[in-house]
């Protein structure tokens, strides 16, 4: 079988899955600022006291937080999750000071931005489980192996490159959805390949973690006491690193007297999540370990990269837009694909 046919068979029997991958790939690119535009309220600075007052609220009304989780790149809206009296997982939006903007079950299908909530699973697992991931994982092995059969196909004479580089008009169906589909695919193969390479490795993050000892030790021997509050943990791990921003917090649980607060400090790398990670005693406000990223292993880094590669965010708003281009001419390449084998197989 010919390089040509099997890139050919290859793309018409994945195209599916490829497509699905591009098109939630695309709507997930600016999520949050599509999900945080249809819950009115202001901008305002982070207050700790506030964000620290809702946690209790919510608690001394019978609730349970687990954690919260910054829903934007100007940490200025944050998700609380918490279990509600009735046992159900919620979610509320809140802005930085601790004002609720949304309210609501937390796997909800349309309501409490449950659409925007869905597309993740649907792009990382095809809503199937681990067999989904596994789904996922083939699909993206088979996209990285038909990118490069693509580009040895594809790849221009010396001399012709800026021919190639760009669409000259024809009135030959074949010739102008063959000159499209090479194109497009010649623009975007680099970082096609660099994202979906990403995108094959946060499947198995966990065990990546695990195999290379990347994980970050947990406290030990914490003195057991809960003089300290939300607001006040928060305070601790902010002034440590000053000029951060607040990316999570997650709630002292299963007998851990900490609090583990996560934070996007001054030098990391472009990314919604920062990694910055400040473990704070819950009975006194000493921190009990800390893990800057600018202090981070070349393992761990790498390792820290990958999700913000796959996302485009280590590049900033021109690393997104990027992406997002990517993702859309992928999506015109798998039509014009398919209607260069449509065109191909009509009687002459």
């Amino acid at each position: 079988m010919t390089i040509k046919k099997f890139h050919r068979l290859l793309g018409l029997f994945a195209a599916v899955f490829w497509m699905v991958q591009a098109l939630t790939g695309v709507a997930l690119t600016f999520r949050q600022e599509i999900d945080n535009a249809s819950v009115r309220g202001p901008s305002v600075p982070l207050q700790t006291a506030g964000l620290g007052e809702r946690i209790q609220a919510i608690e001394q009304g019978g609730g349970k937080v687990s954690s919260l989780w910054v829903t934007n790149f100007a940490a200025d809206r944050f998700e609380i999750f918490y279990t509600g009296t009735a046992g159900t997982d919620r979610a509320m939006r809140v802005d930085a000071a601790g004002r609720a903007l949304r309210d609501g079950p937390e796997h909800g299908t349309l309501a409490n931005g449950g659409l925007i909530r869905m597309l993740t699973p649907l792009h990382t697992s095809l809503l199937a489980g681990p067999a989904g991931k596994w789904i996922i994982v083939v699909s993206g092995l088979l996209l990285i192996t038909n990118v490069v059969l693509g580009l040895k196909l594809a790849w221009p004479r010396a001399g012709q490159w800026k021919q190639v580089l760009t669409l000259r008009p024809t009135r030959n169906a074949v010739a102008r959805f063959y000159g499209l589909h090479r194109t497009l695919g010649l623009w975007i193969a680099i970082p096609l390949l660099i994202v979906a390479a990403a995108g094959v490795l946060l499947q198995f993050d966990d065990d990546i973690e695990d195999a290379f000892g990347l994980a970050h030790p947990l406290p030990v021997d914490a003195p057991v006491g809960s003089a300290v509050s939300p607001a006040r943990a928060l305070d601790i791990a902010l002034a440590r690193f000053p000029g951060s921003t607040l990316t999570a917090l997650t709630m002292p649980a299963d007998g851990h007297a900490w609090y583990c607060v996560r934070v996007h400090a001054p030098g990391e790398i472009s990314r919604v999540f920062g990694t910055t990670t400040v473990f704070v005693s819950t009975a006194d406000g000493s921190i009990l370990r800390e893990y800057p990223a600018q202090a981070a292993s070349v393992g761990r880094a790498l390792y820290d990269s990958i999700y913000p590669i796959h996302t485009g965010e280590i590049g900033g708003l021109g690393g997104r837009l990027l992406l997002l281009a990517t993702g859309i001419a992928l999506l015109v390449i798998g039509v014009f694909g398919i209607r260069l084998w449509l065109v191909r197989r009509k009687p002459r």
